[in-house]
């Protein structure tokens, strides 16, 4: 019985294995050849496995990778972020903690520049996974705001000011993805962003 648990469990992690070299093949194809050039005939010849296993593995080829590879990317995101967050004290420091994780992962560019580009071919694709890592940061960050503002501002207010940071801490990371060497000179920029919030007097009229 052990032994065949044991068999049983030497099959999932070749089963997993497999299913990552199909992941990271078409990531190196994505960032060699962009969404137009990848196809699931490359995506077989770089991994050296058969068209047969990449759609055992995804039946709705290209599209169950895709979504697989932006929920992975998703995951790998929130995890750093969490561990992150729950070493820093300060609410300013959980939010740029948050700026460090995202553009550390956006400066491995077969991460970076799949996890930035959205073109209108693979919106519709990604719609049940893009986004959550976005929501969750907006949550996260209009929390910390709570703490730190100088002058209180209504949920409202705090929601729309963490949209702003989200999509700051983006389109950062979509500089990095295509220019790795500019993280620490954006991480600076956002730094002073935050903490000028801090000071800055929030108008009820915001």
């Amino acid at each position: 019985m052990a032994k065949a648990a044991e068999r049983l469990s030497l099959r999932e992690r070749n089963k997993l294995r497999t299913r990552q070299e199909i992941l990271d093949a078409t990531l190196e194809v994505f960032n060699t050849d962009g969404f137009a050039g990848t196809s699931i005939d490359k995506i077989a010849e770089i991994g050296g496995i058969s068209k047969g296993t990449v759609y055992v593995y995804f039946p709705d080829g290209l599209n169950d990778i895709y979504r697989d590879i932006y929920a992975d990317i998703t995951d790998r995101l929130l995890r750093t972020t969490r561990e992150l967050r729950a070493r820093n004290p300060e609410p300013s420091e959980r939010i740029l903690a948050m700026a460090e994780a995202l553009l550390k992962l956006s400066q491995v560019q077969t991460y970076g520049r799949f996890y930035s580009v959205l073109s209108p071919e693979l919106r519709p694709v990604l719609a049940p996974v893009v986004g959550l890592a976005s929501k969750e940061f907006i949550v996260l960050i209009a929390s910390d705001l709570k703490e730190m503002l100088e002058t209180p501002a209504n949920e409202e207010q705090r929601i729309a000011l963490a949209e702003l940071i989200v999509g700051s801490m983006r389109e950062a990371a979509r500089i990095v993805s295509e220019d790795p060497d500019r993280k620490e000179m954006l991480v600076t920029a956002l730094r002073k962003i935050v903490f000028s919030l801090a000071a800055e007097k929030i108008s009820e009229r915001l």
